[in-house]
This record gives C-alpha cells, structure tokens and sequence, in this order.
C-alpha cells in the first residue's frame, strides 16, 4: 500500500467493515482494489466499504466500487458505503450514480 491509502478491515456486529483511509487516485488505485480483495470476506452477508477517512477519490476509485459491488453481488452479498453527508467524495458518487447501485450510509449502524 503506498503513503496515500491504507485498507484495514475488522467485523463489527457480523458486518465486516473495510476502512479506506486517504486518497485513492490512478496512482494507487490497483494497490487499493487489491488490498480490498485480500481482505473481503466471503463468510459475511454484508460488506460495508468505511470511506470516512477518505479524503480524495477519483474515477478509478469510483471504478473498483462498481467492479466490487458487481462481485459481491455475483457471491450473493451486500455491498454498501459509508461516507458521511459532509463529505467532499458525496458530490462525485453522487454524480457518477454510485447510489443508485450500492447503499450509501452516513454511518456505520
């Protein structure tokens, strides 16, 4: 993982979350994308990708959401989002139709 991101996962009342912590651009986007995978489980209904600590996320950032959410989806789980209603990464999954495929949360529940 290079100085720019760092992908931590835990479970959290049978949900495994998967925190995404500063910024994932072209640079770093396939390290990101495959630290996810390292840690995604399959054992778990739910996969809730923390993007609070996100503080910058560009089109192939966006790019690894809809590529994971379309393999979570083919392994029968859930795939939502946690990006909080003051974040700037609300504006560009917005605009991009993130919602439309993967639950966005303002928390984790």
């Amino acid at each position: 993982m290079t100085e720019y991101a760092v992908v931590e996962a835990h479970t959290h009342n049978g949900v495994q979350v998967v925190r995404i912590c500063g910024e994932v651009d072209l640079t770093n986007a396939v390290e990101v994308r495959d630290a996810i995978s390292r840690v995604a489980s399959a054992d778990v209904q739910v996969i809730m990708i923390d993007l609070t600590e996100t503080t910058y996320l560009d089109s192939s950032g966006i790019a690894i959401l809809f590529r994971l959410a379309e393999r979570v989806t083919h392994r029968r789980q859930e795939l939502r989002l946690v990006v909080p209603p003051e974040s700037p990464l609300r504006a560009a999954l917005e605009l991009t139709g993130v919602p439309q495929l993967i639950r966005v949360q303002p928390a984790i529940d």
